[in-house]
């Protein structure tokens, strides 16, 4: 009896044959002919899971997202404010990887109006978590909003704080890449920025 073929192990398979090629040679290296190559299979069988070049590279940014987000999720409570900002700050060879690659599809976004909808989402979803896990721990520094809910306890300096935290951690996360700072020296200020009782 023939074994039964796992479409979404396939299409996995075909997606980390897109992050090698990107992290070794960058986005312009993703051809349908490249990627089967990479993926040691058919480029019929690329056609077969996607529609086109632009969909291999949409698709396997989506499949980062939700690997970033899976991993939020496997977080405790007491680490996800931590998590959601410095996440982005490679601290690792494989991290440096997945960096690098983001860094790719956000550079190819500026031609690609899907793909730069997809990361844009992505940004403010991370941006809302980071807001409302602030506004769980207090918004931070004493005081009391206003009643436009301004205020550094309010919703719009929870808003605020968590932009500026997010981006300081993707600014810092380039500087690493670029080898102007270590992953510590930027986690290091990272950490300094969010509140004592997460960061310190």
């Amino acid at each position: 009896m023939p074994r039964q073929v796992d479409h979404d192990e396939r299409r996995a398979e075909i997606v980390q044959a897109v992050w090698s090629l990107i992290a070794r040679e960058g986005i312009e290296a993703v051809t349908m002919r490249r990627v089967a190559a990479e993926a040691g299979v058919s480029v019929g069988r690329i056609q077969h899971y996607f529609a086109g070049r632009g969909d291999l590279v949409r698709v396997s940014a989506q499949a980062m997202l939700a690997g970033a987000e899976a991993l939020y999720d496997a977080r405790p409570p007491s680490e996800a404010l931590r998590f959601a900002v410095e996440h982005v700050v490679p601290m690792t060879d494989a991290q440096r990887v997945g960096a690098t690659v983001w860094l790719a599809y956000v550079a190819a976004s500026v031609s690609d109006p899907e793909l730069a909808r997809l990361l844009a989402e992505a940004k403010r979803g991370q941006e809302d978590e980071v807001a409302r896990l602030l506004a769980e721990a207090g918004g931070g520094p004493g005081g009391d909003p206003d009643a436009h809910g301004r205020g550094a306890g309010g919703p719009d300096a929870c808003r605020e704080r968590a932009r500026a935290l997010v981006a300081i951690a993707d600014g810092l996360a380039v500087r690493v890449l670029v080898g102007d700072l270590t992953g510590e020296e930027a986690l290091a200020v990272v950490r300094e920025a969010l509140p004592a009782e997460d960061g310190g």
